[in-house]
């Protein structure tokens, strides 16, 4: 079901409702409080005419004489003793005397109906004038409010008919003015061509607050689409292009070992060495193609309280031999634990470390500072540095300061990106301090949680 039928549906029926509520208690009210006010009348009239009877006792008028001269419009006066005999009967309808009603010395008032025809009932002991208590009934016909609440139980259904009708109607009209605006920015959304070029929707100033919402909504989504494709084509032709330049050169090689390999042994020996360390550069390019994929897919790992002095130790340690090169590690007294995934966390201190060693010849300085309010850890390097205006970039995929140097390194651009990606997803922030010629220093700094010792 649409969303205007739903809401035009949902309203009417709702009014509906309400509407028949309100009209079911107008038209039970109207009726109580007129039946008791033509009650009231009468139990008053029966009391006129107790007082007339008692008065004209006290004269020596018969009461049945009394009684003659209260004569209704429509209706019916009995008085009865306690023996159910009637003493006197008075009706303006000869039908009017087949109502009855028991002997009773209380005072009350009720409806009773004969047949069709519907009464209000007034009973009321009277003093007789041989001392006995009789009761005097009177009743009187009604059909003339029966019918007045038939007129507005009519009323009441008609204007409810139309009032649902005229409630239809604004809906309708109502709704298409609210989901008028929402199916032209659902037209505008569904332009395969806007989409194909993450084209933005404007918003106009006559739009509401949520349709502005919406429509930001959508805009971030296509800027998010947009810079995620533009990504995924700048990864394409960045990977193609690293993997050109090794093929290249195998091709180059095999075509060359083809012809002259069986004659020429240094040609064999050179095209031997080279495509090897081409494969090789091949298989490292494919594995950082790999780790890269895994980092940005593994968002969500389960992280812990890490000591990070033992970790660090533990790495450098393993590292040193790996490379055949000293690194100096420096705490102070105290003994950090970082929140983080440790698995990761190792990763990302073999990324610089590895950066460290390729680009500089001497020892590695690795240092860890507790703060006030953060740990710091230092990676230091004196080698070739990065030059101040490309430090913003140099986190970027495939991005290599030193082209050339970085080939013969053996870097593909991907490292510091993985390790940019690692450090968001365990709240570390990145500093990177370089002079040209002087060395660089890589700065993990992390937040200092309470349960740290």
């Amino acid at each position: 079901m649409k969303l205007g039928t739903k809401i035009q549906l949902y309203t009417t029926v709702m009014i509906a409702i309400v509407v028949i509520l309100i009209n079911l208690l107008i038209y039970f009210s109207y009726k109580h409080y007129s039946l008791e006010a033509e009650m009231n009348q009468l139990e008053s009239r029966s009391i006129n005419i107790i007082t007339e009877i008692q008065t004209a006792n006290e004269n020596g008028i018969s009461g049945e004489t009394v009684l003659q001269y209260f004569s209704l419009s429509d209706g019916y006066i009995a008085l009865k003793d306690e023996n159910e005999n009637y003493l006197v009967r008075i009706a303006t309808n000869q039908s009017f005397l087949e109502l009855e009603e028991p002997y009773n010395t209380k005072q009350y008032t009720d409806v009773t109906s004969l047949g069709e025809q519907s009464f209000v009932f007034s009973s009321q002991p009277v003093i007789w004038m041989d001392g006995a208590v009789h009761s005097l009934q009177i009743f009187e016909n009604i059909d003339f409010l029966y019918e007045t609440y038939n007129i507005l139980k009519w009323i009441l259904i008609i204007s409810t008919i139309i009032i649902v009708a005229i409630v239809f109607i604004l809906n309708r009209v109502i709704t298409n003015s609210i989901i008028g605006p929402i199916k032209a920015l659902i037209q505008r959304m569904n332009d395969k061509e806007g989409v194909r070029n993450y084209t933005l929707i404007s918003s106009h100033e006559s739009d509401t607050e949520e349709l502005k919402l919406l429509t930001d909504s959508y805009n971030d989504m296509m800027l998010t689409l947009k810079a995620h494709d533009e990504n995924q084509q700048a990864f394409i032709m960045n990977a193609s292009h690293e993997l050109k330049t090794p093929l290249t050169v195998i091709t180059s090689y095999a075509k060359m070992l083809d012809r002259f390999g069986r004659t020429r042994a240094d040609l064999l020996d050179e095209g031997i060495s080279a495509i090897s360390e081409e494969s090789l550069r091949m298989k490292y390019l494919t594995e950082q193609f790999l780790s890269f994929t895994e980092v940005t897919q593994n968002k969500e790992e389960s992280k812990e309280y890490v000591a990070l002095i033992p970790l660090v130790e533990n790495v450098t340690h393993r590292l040193s031999k790996v490379f055949k090169r000293e690194i100096n590690l420096k705490t102070d007294d105290t003994h950090p634990h970082v929140f983080a995934h440790p698995q990761s966390l190792e990763q990302l201190l073999r990324i610089f470390l590895d950066n460290a060693y390729k680009y500089s010849e001497e020892d590695i300085d690795v240092s860890i500072t507790t703060g006030k309010d953060r740990i710091t850890l230092d990676i230091k390097d004196y080698g070739i540095g990065i030059p101040e205006e490309e430090l913003s970039q140099i986190f970027n995929r495939f991005y290599r300061v030193d082209k050339a140097r970085t080939r013969k390194t053996g870097g593909s651009g991907l490292g510091l990106s993985i390790a940019k990606t690692i450090a968001d997803q365990n709240d570390i922030k990145l500093v990177v301090d370089s002079k040209l010629n002087q060395g660089s220093t890589f700065s993990l700094i992390f937040k200092k949680e309470a349960d740290n010792d």
